[in-house]
């Protein structure tokens, strides 16, 4: 299972393989995406081309990315808003070691470094000065975009050298880099949660944190590594966005964190902690990829985004809530 926190039972064992399915945390969400495209194939023209299904992908990557690593957060019982914001950070400190001259991989250490911090101080206000999670983020979100314009100046990034785009308009055999780079994430992430103590950690620390401490879990370390992951995801994000926008504005990022709990919710990631898979955070991408595609494609004004948006989060919690009494789920 990718990452789910209830254990296979023998009774589950019985269960035939379309009941395992739908108590997989990113059923709702496939089924929903498998149906839109069906309707989409039907009435939005040139929806079902190859080109379309690669910019879909290549639309979501930066979103993705970050997603799979909040993600973790989500799963370990908390949550960060502030990405948006961090994006635009990172975007800023990586632009600036490109155009210096720095290369692909000073920009790339130059983005994660500056991310990895601003999520180690989240993950230390959360943890040790124990500032609820949505305060410390939500503080970060507006501080950290005001430390962009007292840096900046307001003042763009422009010009940034092809060498250090590569991960952002770079490809492998005729296929986009940013969409390898976001498959090798989503492997690399899925192996940490079925393969080590950390991802394991998460779901126990996320699914009865009072539990984990008494058997011993580090839960505070759990939880402060999985706010710094969030910071080093955002940098290389961030490098991704340089790399096709050539240039990074000081608004770089604003309302990024609207998607990213989006995708990580309607997705199928519980956000109350304890439930949810790898999988989940990229299907949810994907799905939100798939409707603003789909948007386009039939002239919905774009003004209608954000709605969307927020009606499908509030529909992913609604859902959430209800398989959670129906599974019997105390949590």
């Amino acid at each position: 299972m990718s990452g789910a926190s209830t254990t296979t039972t023998a009774t589950e064992h019985s269960d035939g393989p379309l009941k395992r399915f739908l108590t997989r945390p990113e059923a709702p969400a496939l089924i929903f995406l498998a149906a839109l495209v069906v309707v989409l194939s039907v009435v939005a023209d040139g929806f079902l081309g190859a080109s379309n299904f690669e910019g879909i992908l290549s639309q979501v990557v930066v979103i993705g990315i970050i997603a799979l690593a909040v993600n973790q957060v989500v799963l370990s019982g908390e949550i960060d808003i502030s990405t948006g914001s961090m994006l635009g950070l990172c975007a800023m400190a990586s632009g600036t070691v490109a155009v210096a001259g720095g290369g692909l991989l000073f920009t790339l250490l130059a983005g994660v470094a500056v991310g990895a911090l601003a999520g180690a101080v989240n993950g230390f206000l959360v943890t040790v000065a124990r500032i609820p999670a949505i305060i410390v983020t939500l503080g970060m979100l507006y501080a950290l975009r005001g430390v962009l314009l007292l840096v900046t100046g307001g003042t763009w990034v422009t010009g940034v050298p092809a060498e250090a785009r590569v991960l952002g308009i770079g490809s492998v055999f005729g296929v986009s880099l940013p969409i390898i780079v976001l498959f090798a994430l989503f492997i690399v992430m899925e192996l940490v949660n079925r393969h080590s103590d950390w991802g394991r950690n998460v779901l126990a620390v996320g699914g009865n944190r009072r539990a984990a401490m008494l058997a011993g879990l580090p839960s505070r370390r759990v939880r402060f590594w999985a706010f710094v992951l969030v910071g080093a995801a955002v940098g290389i994000a961030s490098v991704i966005y340089i790399g096709r926008a050539g240039s990074v504005q000081t608004n770089a990022g604003t309302g990024l964190e609207l998607q990213v709990i989006a995708a990580v919710v309607i997705g199928g990631t519980s956000i109350a902690g304890g439930r949810g898979s790898t999988l989940a955070a990229l299907t949810g991408a994907v799905l939100i990829g798939v409707i603003l595609n789909g948007m386009v494609l039939l002239g919905i004004p774009g003004v209608w985004q954000d709605a969307v948006l927020g009606a499908l989060i509030l529909l992913a919690v609604s859902t959430d809530v209800l398989r959670r009494k129906l599974l019997g789920d105390k949590a």
